[in-house]
């Protein structure tokens, strides 16, 4: 019996790092968990008109069980300029997926929304995705996706699946990567429960229908899958359920060419807190969505077929029977602690991927104050370049040395919570815990201030242990040309990241960033938040604040949509100052992955 359709989509335009490797080692891997009745339905999208379809371009690297299975189905441009309206991009990812919903098989009882560069793992009581599927309770399932780095799955032939299923699988183990990254936010925790949600979004088929798939006013970057999350979860009864104990998602990565560090800066998302946060309608799109009332060629890839084999170093870890996490799930809402307290194993392994590209005669540099990162990285050094030059730990220059010439800069953002800061959160959460119990607020608002409190908090006091290590070594520091600066334990996304190109600039370049009035008011407003905490002050004043900001919040929310006026205001000075700063900083985005950001001085 035919049980379910998996649907993804794509463009052969040679997007990123190996895309036609990444798709066939995809298709390949997916169709080895499926049965003969399943199906998976790949929306060509946009291809320009005299090229084939991806799938077509790499029929002969995929298996016979992926071209019994794969159907293409395609747009063409001539479509997409139809139906794109303002949309800048190349490819409509809703509509993509929409075309591929209306035309399943409709004897399939369950629907996977994914990505055409994951693999499924599935624990091994079950022969295959059906036998799994015949367990589960109508819901809407989720699951993590456990990254692998661009050498690591590039080393394996993309024609033998089963092979590569169980040896990557084996490799997470045993280097403990496989880290469920949880959303450390209280806001979007009740509607998807793993970070990019979008590679695994599994449901009966007629609740894809019942929503009407994708919203298709969505014609932007990002939260297309979101969306379809929290229209789920409100489907299904405010509910997301997991399949953590029964299967893995595992992603290719593709950051090496840097298509995404170049873009990151300059791209239009769609509105996330219109679209998520204040979405309450179920249905989406009109009656004809998933272009149902066009006519799309949909093929078939059967009678095209060549096997490959693979050879692979074996990893002395095997599992048979559980999925063992490399850590306990970590639900806490606590965003930048998240960011900061990284898992420095896991964090070796893409700093790998860029230090085995530099020579062996470059000059690594280290600033920072981790002890256990640091010999992490000598180690890593050590295997890349075995007779290369010995790490710099800046912190150990001597003051008879002037400076340190270096071809890579690693800043360190490591952080560990102080005892004395652990416990003043623990206290707000005992608080505002008792503050839930008493009926003066809810779980949401309690989860919200613990929230806001812990990042405050984590944020203030990494930067008063990393800013005066800054003004201290960054002026020892002689970057030769064309050098490399790498960011560990931080994103683009956060207060340190814009301090450190502050001090960057200074101290490595001569500029200086205004602060404005605005911003120091900012700080101030910051400090005095962290302040009325730190020296336990819990009584009556701080509940009546707390309670003030809640309804502030409130109020503002539905009047401007956005939770806090002078939050508003902020944020967008702080950017335009931000954007006129960074105009003058020789620094360019190379690459971002998670908590590690690579910047080349030009």
């Amino acid at each position: 019996m035919a049980m379910i359709s998996i649907i993804t989509y794509g463009r052969n335009d040679n997007y990123s790092y190996n895309l036609v490797k990444r798709t066939a080692f995809s298709f390949n891997c997916l169709a080895e968990v499926l049965t003969e009745e399943d199906e998976i339905l790949f929306v060509d999208y946009n291809t320009p008109d005299h090229l084939p379809t991806l799938p077509e371009s790499i029929w002969d690297t995929l298996t016979e069980k992926a071209l019994a299975r794969v159907k293409v189905i395609r747009i063409s441009s001539e479509i997409h300029e139809r139906v794109k309206g303002d949309s800048p991009l190349p490819i409509l990812e809703n509509v993509s997926r929409n075309a591929a919903i209306v035309r399943s098989n409709p004897a399939n009882h369950w629907m996977l929304s994914t990505n055409p560069d994951v693999l499924l793992v599935l624990c091994s009581r079950w022969p295959n995705l059906a036998e799994l599927l015949r367990t589960l309770p109508d819901s809407f399932y989720e699951l993590p996706r456990f990254d692998i780095p661009e050498s690591v799955w590039s080393s394996l032939h993309r024609g033998d699946p089963k092979t590569n299923i169980s040896v990557l699988r084996d490799w997470l183990v045993a280097k403990k990567a496989a880290v469920a990254e949880t959303i450390p936010d209280w806001r979007f925790q009740r509607y998807f429960l793993f970070d990019a949600p979008g590679d695994f979004q599994l449901a009966p088929r007629d609740y894809f229908f019942r929503l009407r798939g994708f919203d298709e006013s969505m014609n932007r970057y990002l939260h297309s899958d979101s969306n379809l999350a929290k229209r789920m979860w409100l489907l299904n009864g405010k509910r997301t359920d997991h399949l953590l104990e029964h299967a893995w998602v595992l992603h290719q990565d593709h950051y090496l060419t840097g298509e995404w560090a170049r873009n990151v800066g300059e791209i239009v998302h769609n509105d996330y807190f219109a679209k998520v946060l204040r979405q309450t309608e179920v249905e989406a799109n009109g009656e004809c969505w998933g272009l149902q009332g066009v006519t799309l060629p949909m093929s078939c890839l059967s009678d095209k077929v060549r096997k490959q084999r693979v050879y692979f170093s074996q990893i002395p870890t095997a599992v048979d029977g559980n999925l063992p996490l490399s850590s306990e799930v970590d639900w806490q809402t606590q965003p930048a602690y998240h960011l900061f307290h990284y898992n420095r194993d896991v964090l070796m392994l893409y700093l790998r991927e860029n230090l085995q590209v530099m020579g062996p005669e470059s000059q690594v540099a280290y600033l920072g104050e981790s002890p256990a990162t640091v010999e992490s990285i000598g180690r890593l050094w050590t295997e890349i370049s075995p007779v290369g030059n010995p790490i710099r730990d800046l912190a150990s220059v001597g003051k008879e040395e002037e400076s340190v010439a270096a071809d890579v800069l690693l800043v360190d953002f490591y952080y560990d919570r102080p005892d004395y800061w652990a416990r003043r959160v623990q206290l707000v959460q005992e608080q505002m815990q008792r503050q839930v119990e008493k009926g003066r607020t809810t779980e949401q608002e309690a989860a919200e201030e613990v929230s806001r409190f812990a990042d405050n908090v984590d944020i203030e006091e990494l930067e008063r242990q990393l800013v005066p290590l800054w003004e201290k070594r960054l002026p020892t520091v002689q970057l030769c040309p064309g050098a490399v600066v790498m960011l560990l334990g931080c994103n683009q996304y956060v207060r340190p990241y814009a301090r450190f190109q502050g001090a960057f600039a200074k101290y490595c370049l001569g500029l200086k960033m205004r602060e404005t009035n605005l911003q120091r008011l900012h700080a101030s407003y910051q400090q005095l938040k962290v302040s009325a905490n730190s020296e336990g002050r819990q009584g009556i004043l701080l509940s009546g604040l707390m309670g003030m900001r809640r309804l502030k919040r409130r109020s503002f929310g539905r009047l401007i949509g956005h939770e806090s006026l002078m939050g508003f205001i902020y944020e967008r000075h702080a950017t335009r100052e931000r954007k006129h700063f960074l105009e003058r900083v020789n620094l360019q985005t190379q690459y971002v992955h998670h908590r590690l950001v690579v910047l080349r001085v030009r």
